[in-house]
């Protein structure tokens, strides 16, 4: 089972004013999202990918390119599956705003109803996640993988079985690492949303089999 760490960008200047960014491809990081690209460095050093995949973003890009300019053998790859979401006329507008329109409610609680005007569908961003999770079978882990918050919740969800609607539940914070194991037939969710990462070790079938406790342990062991 090859481990797949889902990295959030890190903060970018829209995160620190509050703004819906989706595809806007001129949002960087902020001050304090280069320190954080900085520090992640020894931290994805740790978790030694054989591979990168990225969305195309600026910002995604911007999170992890210290590591590759200090690794530059690392095979990094963009993929538009990986993209955010694109938000259409919501795009660019202050949360503090959208969130007295009165499709908001929609967008928490029944997303699977909602597609932003002139953007994107829930179930789009749904099916290209899960055309991007089937990219990755048969991979070869650890594979890191960086990209934007929906697209991140919407992937956790994927593993999980969950229901469309339920991908909201799941928190990602800004320069957060995510750890899933990944298979066809048997996928699970590691850890979720974590700033003081220490990487996984390979799963064996013993893992998750039989109750899965040395799964349980490390999975606990990452969210204390």
């Amino acid at each position: 089972m090859p481990i797949v760490y889902l990295l959030r960008h890190a903060q970018s200047s829209a995160n620190v004013s509050g703004i819906l960014a989706g595809q806007d491809n001129s949002v960087e990081l902020s001050k304090y999202g280069f320190k954080q690209a900085d520090n992640l460095v020894n931290t994805i050093e740790m978790i030694k990918p054989t591979k990168i995949f990225s969305s195309p973003l600026l910002r995604c890009i911007q999170t992890i390119d210290p590591y590759i300019q200090s690794r530059r053998k690392i095979k990094t790859l963009t993929d538009s599956d990986l993209i955010e979401m694109d938000y259409g006329q919501w795009s660019g507008r202050k949360l503090s705003a959208l969130q007295k329109e009165k499709n908001w409610k929609k967008v928490q609680k029944n997303p699977a109803q909602f597609t932003f005007p002139k953007g994107e569908s829930f179930i789009n961003l749904h099916a290209r996640v899960r055309k991007f999770q089937v990219k990755l079978y048969g991979e070869k882990g650890p594979i890191l993988v960086v990209s934007h918050g929906d697209v991140i919740k919407m992937f956790l969800a994927s593993v999980a079985g969950l229901e469309l609607n339920s991908f909201q539940k799941f928190v990602i914070e800004p320069g957060s690492i995510s750890a899933i194991s990944i298979e066809k037939s048997s996928s699970k969710i590691i850890s979720t949303n974590n700033l003081n990462f220490s990487p996984i070790k390979q799963l064996s079938i013993k893992d998750s089999l039989g109750g899965g406790n040395t799964l349980r342990r490390k999975f606990f062991g990452a969210i204390k």
